[in-house]
């Protein structure tokens, strides 16, 4: 089965990027465009397809393709996303989905960013957190073929800034930021307070992309019989952002 990965390149606008990061006043947009193609080499390397959408300096935030939508398997349903500098991020997303899947807009009241859905195999958890809310969880529960559980997110930008799934019932978790006892029956890989940023991890197949630097954690995710590509992300970690966030996969 074809993964079609949707990725935007940073432009030097990247700078501006919304972020609540102690270092965000010295991202460099020349090393976060060298940490994107090494992201982008490695999507590629797993066996994605890789689509490039058009970056804008208007969209500061456009590098972060995850948050613009969520893919179901016979659709996808565009974000609207609270953060207002970031919402005409989602029209040429919208416009590269339509030849993938039929194209739907989650209404308002709902605020939702994709950072926030994590789908495991039984499951679809919906964080709310500062960009999404209870309203965009009980509508994606009529969109899903499976159970939908919101998870409160005590801290970090996203749910997936704490938990990512790896399939195989294996999750990687920092629990501090998160309504852990969700999660019950999961394969936890916990991180710790000084691992945090390896809470985002990327499996396509027996693949992870993770950042680089925690290699306790690459350990116990190599034991669960997964290859593991380390991958700089100090620019990106900046500009609150992860693994998960620099694309939009869509299965074939």
């Amino acid at each position: 089965m074809q993964l079609t990965a949707l990725v935007r390149e940073p432009l030097p606008s990247f700078v501006r990027a919304v972020s609540t990061h102690f270092a965000k006043h010295t991202l460099n947009y020349e090393r976060a465009l060298i940490e994107h193609r090494a992201y982008t080499r490695a999507l590629k390397a797993a066996g994605a397809r890789l689509v490039f959408l058009a970056g804008s300096d208007s969209l500061p935030d456009g590098p972060f393709v995850e948050d613009t939508a969520v893919i179901f398997p016979d659709h996808a349903l565009i974000c609207p996303m609270k953060e207002a500098s970031r919402q005409a991020e989602t029209a040429s997303v919208a416009e590269a989905l339509r030849p993938l899947r039929r194209i739907d807009t989650l209404p308002p009241p709902a605020t939702l960013d994709g950072g926030d859905v994590l789908d495991t195999d039984d499951t679809l958890y919906v964080g709310l957190s500062r960009r999404s809310n209870r309203e965009a969880a009980r509508i994606l529960a009529q969109h899903a073929n499976k159970p939908v559980i919101p998870v409160a997110v005590r801290g970090g930008l996203h749910l997936k800034t704490s938990a990512t799934y790896l399939g195989g019932g294996t999750i990687v978790l920092y629990p501090a930021q998160v309504d852990a006892p969700g999660f019950q029956g999961l394969d936890r890989i916990v991180v710790t307070e000084k691992e945090r940023y390896a809470a985002n991890c990327l499996a396509i197949g027996e693949t992870v992309l993770m950042p680089a630097g925690f290699p306790r954690v690459a350990g116990e995710i190599k034991q669960r019989g997964f290859q593991v590509v380390e991958l700089p992300m100090g620019e990106f970690e900046k500009a609150d952002g992860g693994v998960t966030c620099l694309s939009l996969r869509v299965p074939g």
